[in-house]
């Protein structure tokens, strides 16, 4: 007979907590749940948020988690994972920390690399925004807003009270980068290669409007892998070529100077529809990725429940969940398609720094 405990947790939160002080009580929401089986009374998509007073689909319960979805990785998922290494094959799937020489987002500076030569050796200095090239959003970068005002920022288990303490002289250290890098991220990935069966059905897109990728696709992709039809596991990091990376380092060195300019710029993506989330949150991802800017289509000018939200808002804010933008997929895909796989070890080891906002993921997979 199974044991039960009640606790007091972040939905997806298994273990891992902070100290954490805040003036603003919060609201306790409890489920009961087995240690044998942490996901027995795992809520549905249609339950969140547990409290109505929280935002759009907030998987917060009142606790001082600050790993969120990556609570789904164990060392139980990890050692199922080590099953995927079998050529010893090892990928880069990060671009050149330099591929952007103007930002997609022009407001980011481009990253300054120096050399520094001495005596007998050389040094070099890097100077970066971490979201420059492949980046690795933490939880402190995007919170929720109801109507674009900071006053009104959210962030993940209402862990922050306001933005000062997120860029502030003294920013606290909660749900910083660093919590993610001191936890490992290590497991299954699975690559969901939409552009490969788009092309194969002769569907014709621009991966600079927003063109929005469905469900419906994304389970026809996984149909064409060979996939079965519940190929998703607790623990799995999701990665989706949408074909952005590959049109862009097709263009011409001056329009890729100048694209990022464009006032239409768009980028093709996941949906940002209660479809798309309710089909993420039943699969327990611990992480998602793709090779465009942001996962899900741009612009972030979609709605949820009538109110103005973006997937960014519930991954990051809602669910803790981080996202993993600008990969280089083209050598994965090719190679686990002369495989006939899609399935992979992943692993990502981002920066240690306190209080960080988002950082090059180092990510590599292994076939």
């Amino acid at each position: 007979m199974k044991s039960s405990t009640t606790c007091v947790l972040a939905v997806a939160a298994l273990a891992s907590a902070h100290p954490h002080a805040t003036a603003n009580p919060k609201v306790l929401v409890s489920r009961q749940f087995t240690t044998q089986d942490p996901y027995a009374n795992w809520p549905t998509y249609d339950q969140l948020p547990l409290d109505t007073s929280y935002p759009s689909k907030a998987a917060w319960g009142g606790s001082d988690d600050v790993q969120g979805a990556l609570n789904h990785i164990t060392n139980a998922t990890i050692l199922a994972a080590r099953e995927e290494i079998k050529l010893g094959r090892a990928i880069n799937l990060n671009m050149d920390l330099n591929a952007f020489t103007t930002p997609i987002n022009p407001a980011r500076k481009p990253l300054n690399h120096l050399f520094q030569p001495a005596e007998g050796y050389t040094d070099d200095v890097v100077v970066l925004n971490t979201q420059v090239s492949t980046q690795y959003d933490g939880l402190r970068h995007f919170p929720y807003s109801t109507d674009g005002n900071i006053t009104t920022y959210q962030w993940y288990n209402d862990l922050i009270d306001n933005f000062d303490q997120v860029v502030g002289p003294t920013p606290t250290e909660v749900l910083g980068i660093q919590q993610a890098a001191q936890k490992g991220i290590a497991g299954r990935g699975v690559l969901l290669d939409f552009a490969g069966w788009a092309q194969s059905q002769n569907i014709t897109y621009d991966a600079f409007t927003g063109y929005g990728i469905n469900t419906t696709a994304l389970d026809a992709v996984a149909t064409w892998q060979g996939l079965p039809a519940n190929w998703s596991l607790p623990g799995d990091i999701l990665l989706i070529r949408t074909g952005w990376a590959k049109a862009y380092l097709n263009l011409t060195t001056y329009n890729q100077e100048i694209l990022p300019w464009n006032p239409d710029l768009g980028s093709v993506g996941m949906n940002c529809s209660d479809d798309s989330l309710n089909w993420l949150w039943e699969k327990k991802l611990a992480l998602v990725g793709a090779d465009n800017p942001a996962f899900e289509s741009l612009p972030m000018d979609k709605t949820l429940g009538g109110v103005p939200r973006s997937l960014h808002q519930v991954f990051i804010g809602g669910w803790g969940q981080s996202i993993v933008e600008f990969l280089d997929l083209e050598t994965l895909a090719e190679e686990l398609h002369q495989l006939g796989r899609s399935t992979f070890f992943l692993t990502i080891q981002n920066l240690n720094i306190k209080s960080g906002i988002a950082s090059p993921p180092n990510a590599l997979a292994i076939l």
